[in-house]
Order: C-alpha cells, then structure tokens, then sequence
C-alpha cells in the first residue's frame, strides 16, 4: 500500500478474503492470516471505507509459536485499542471475530482471561462505522501481545511493546454523469462508444452498470474497470485524491476515458446507460457487502442513421 515501513500489523485485502474457507477463533490463534501472505502488507498506514469492515492480523511471537506448536506453551492473546489521533479511545469500539461475529465474554475470556479486559486473539475485524467514526478522520490501532503459561499459578509475560498502526477512514466512492446525452450522426452501430463519467474516490474503479435498448427491458448487469491514473503516496495526498473529483471524458482513448460500451452490430435508436454501483480500490477492501453508489439518472446514447438522399419522383412524360 503506501509507506510501507515494516511493522508486526498487517491488513487484508479482501478480494480474496470472499474465496477462502471460514474457520473459527474461538478456540486458537493463527499462525498465517487468513488471506494467504500474497495479500497481506505491513505499513503505518491504512485506508479503509466507511462502513466496511476490514481484518487486521499480527503474527505471534516466534519462539512463542514455536513453543506453542511443541505444546509447552498455550497460544498467547493479544489486546487491541483503537484510538483518535490525540491517543484517546474511541468510545463504542469493539473487536469483532475474523468472521465479523461479536467476540463476547464467552470470547473474550476463552483462556481465562477476565472478560471485558479487551484481550483476544491474533486475527480480527473492526467495523469502521458511523457513528463511531467519522469520514476524513484519522484513528491509531493498536496492539500488544501477552503470553500464556500451561500452569494455573504462574503468569505470562506482557510484551514491552505497542505496534501501532495508522487508518484513514474515507467516504464511499461516488459517481455521476456530467451531461445526460450524447452520439447521434456521428456514431454507428458496432462502434465503440465511452460514456463520460465524474467519478470520487481512489482508482482504480469497477462500475456495474446495465443498458436498455429503445426504452426496452435492462440488461443483465455488467462491469467495467476505470484507471485511477497515478497512485498517490502520502497519507495527506491520498486523502485530497480520495475526495478529488475526476472527469472521465467521453473521448475514445482507452480505459481512462469513460465507461466503454460496444454498441450492437445494425441496431440504430438509443441505448440508455445506468449505473448501480461503483467501488474504487479502497471499497474493495471490505469483508462486509457495502450499499451500492449509484449514478443519480442515465446517459442516452443516440445512434442516428445518416440518411442518403433519394432520387426525386415527378410524373412520367406523356
């Protein structure tokens, strides 16, 4: 992601967090994320949504792990804040289980730990949600490990250390239509065509959107990918592009132009374009289904037949 520098916490992406197996917390810690390490990344920042709930992962120990797959120690657990950029809990946060289940009592204290003494384990999900967070806004997660001995009598170790991790919570990717029409004599069938979009957020975008012909039935929805263009590289960057609005021009020159649509081989009339959702790389992220962005209206494409004039009729000599 952007300015990576090696920490223990590490985020998913969650394009294939939907393709993995669920497995349950309940009862241990794990020794890889989830995801696999092809998606995972380590760095003092991150970007999430609003509204989407995101897995975050730190690794135990290793000689802790090692002694805990050879059974001389029981697998640590870990306690985890999140706080405002002053340092300050945020009120009303909780930990939810990788799945996005609540992690309750019964969860909390599953190596009897006192319940509600914020400890649990390894992998886990925040739901970055308002009220509760608010968008623009800058919050700290953190994170410290603390070791589990097989006696009842003699405690674990408190690590020394805190690994902190900055997250930016930024608004829903929006889309728009800066004209409502467009074609006519100049476009023909089986051409393409790129229906100008303004669209927020932080490319690069996947748009899904249907077509109705000549007022008909709408299509089956269909996708299309949007370049953002140059990725931006620091958290103050990021955060002006994600709020940036971009004019994705209706010129054929490629995908950074438009939504691209290849108009139908010998069917003149009009074809009307909608929008029901748009996410951006940072949306995409979220483990939870976020409420679809859609464009307010269509876009009307006319295809005009250019006429050829015909041969003039008089009446016939006599």
């Amino acid at each position: 992601m952007i300015m990576k520098k090696m920490t223990m916490l590490r985020s998913i992406v969650t394009v294939a967090l939907f393709t993995v197996v669920g497995m349950s917390l309940s009862a241990q810690n794990v020794a890889t994320p989830t995801a696999g390490a092809a998606n995972v990344e380590t760095g003092t920042s991150d970007y999430v949504t609003i509204g989407s709930r995101v897995p975050y992962f730190v690794p135990t120990d290793p000689i802790i792990q090692a002694m805990t797959t050879a059974g001389t120690m029981k697998q640590s657990i870990f306690k985890w804040l999140v706080t405002d950029a002053t340092n300050t809990n945020v009120p009303g946060f909780s930990v939810l289980k990788y799945d996005g289940s609540g992690a309750a009592a019964s969860y909390d204290n599953f190596r009897t730990v006192t319940a509600g003494t914020g400890y649990y384990d390894n992998e886990m999900s925040i739901l970055w949600d308002a009220p509760t967070y608010t968008v623009g806004t800058q919050y700290i997660v953190k994170v410290s490990e603390k070791s589990v001995t097989l006696s009842s009598t003699v405690a674990g170790c408190d690590a020394l250390n805190t690994i902190t991790n900055n997250v930016y919570v930024l608004a829903r990717p929006t889309v728009s239509f800066p004209v409502t029409e467009g074609g006519g004599c100049t476009v023909t069938p089986g051409s393409a065509y790129y229906v100008p979009l303004t669209v927020n957020g932080l490319g690069n975008w996947t748009v899904t959107y249907t077509v109705s012909y000549n007022g008909g039935a709408a299509s089956a929805p269909a996708t299309y990918n949007l370049s953002g263009g140059p990725v931006a590289t620091t958290d103050a960057t990021v955060i002006a592009d994600a709020a940036a609005t971009k004019l994705q021009a209706g010129t054929p020159t490629g995908g950074t132009a438009g939504l691209l649509y290849n108009l139908p081989a010998a069917q003149y009339g009009y074809y009307d374009i909608a929008i029901t959702d748009i996410q951006d790389r940072i949306s995409k992220k979220a483990q939870n289904t976020l409420a679809a962005s859609a464009a307010v209206g269509t876009f009307r494409i006319y295809v005009n037949p250019v006429p050829v004039t015909q041969p003039i009729n008089h009446i016939k000599n006599l």
